[in-house]
């Protein structure tokens, strides 16, 4: 079976094209990931299982497909907001650190990998 020159162009620019999302995909997931350990959020956080707050799972569920679900997890995120503990006890919830300072871009990126768990 013979390929045009324009076919095998076009297959080798989608499979390049989906290389490098993949590639960029990666890069907001690793950073993702390293903000959520420079901010020390599994201490109360488990990806699968409930700590002192919920998992990440579970909020995702929660948020996932909501029309406000980003900007309202960006918000708790760089406002801290008082937040009940498994325990019942009440505490601020930290604001997201980042570098530069109050990187809205960071929380985001970090926001949207939650809701993809």
């Amino acid at each position: 079976m013979k390929f045009s020159k324009s076919l095998v162009s076009a297959l080798v620019a989608g499979v390049a094209a989906a290389s490098f999302a993949s590639g960029v995909m990666a890069q907001e997931v690793d950073a993702a990931k390293d903000l959520m350990k420079q901010n020390k959020c599994t201490q109360c956080h488990g990806m699968d299982k409930d700590k002192d707050g919920p998992s990440f799972k579970k909020t995702a569920a929660k948020y996932k497909g909501k029309a406000d679900g980003e900007a309202t997890l960006v918000k708790h995120l760089t406002s801290a907001p008082k937040v009940k503990l498994a325990d019942g006890s009440e505490e601020e919830h930290k604001v997201v650190k980042t570098t530069p300072p109050n990187d809205k871009a960071q929380v985001t990126n970090l926001v949207k990998y939650i809701l993809s768990l």
